[in-house]
C-alpha cells in the first residue's frame, strides 16, 4: 500500500521537474482483498474450512433464535390471533423451520464462502423442540 503511494509521489515530483505533468494511474482494488505486497498464506481454493463445532457459538445462536421465534409465533397466534395452543404450535414451528431452511439455502448461494450446514438446521430443530416443550408445560 505504501509502495504504490511512494511511486505516485516520486512520479509527481519527477513530473513537476519536467515540462509534462504525470498523472497517477487508477489501480482497481477489491474490497476485503489483501494488498498485493501482503503475502496470503493460503490461496482461495486452499483455504481451510472454519471449524463447525456442535457446541459452538453459531449453533447456540441458531438454537436460541429458533427457540425465541417459535415462542414469539406461538404468542402472536394464540394471544393476538384466534388459535389454540394445539393449533398455533405447528404453525409457529413450521414457520421457524422454514426460515432456518431458507437461511441455509441463501448461505449456499453466497458468492463468498458459500456453505449449506446441516448442523445449523439441527440446532434450529433443537430450538424449536425446546420451545414446544416450554409451550407444553
Amino acid at each position: 500500500m505504501i509502495r504504490p503511494a511512494l511511486a505516485v509521489l516520486a512520479a509527481l515530483v519527477a513530473g513537476a521537474a519536467s515540462a509534462q505533468p504525470v498523472l497517477p494511474q487508477a489501480v482497481p482494488v477489491r474490497l476485503g482483498a489483501a494488498p498485493p505486497e501482503v503475502a496470503v498464506p493460503f490461496a482461495e481454493a486452499e483455504r481451510p474450512a472454519p471449524p463447525d463445532d456442535w457446541f459452538g457459538r453459531d449453533k447456540a445462536l441458531h438454537a436460541g433464535g429458533s427457540f425465541l421465534m417459535t415462542l414469539a409465533g406461538q404468542y402472536v397466534l394464540t394471544d393476538k390471533g384466534a388459535l389454540s395452543n394445539g393449533e398455533a404450535l405447528p404453525v409457529a414451528a413450521g414457520a421457524t423451520l422454514a426460515l432456518g431452511l431458507a437461511k441455509e439455502v441463501l448461505d449456499a448461494q453466497r458468492p463468498r464462502d458459500p456453505h449449506f450446514c446441516w448442523r445449523d438446521l439441527a440446532a434450529d430443530a433443537t430450538g424449536v423442540a425446546l420451545a414446544a416443550l416450554v409451550v407444553g408445560l
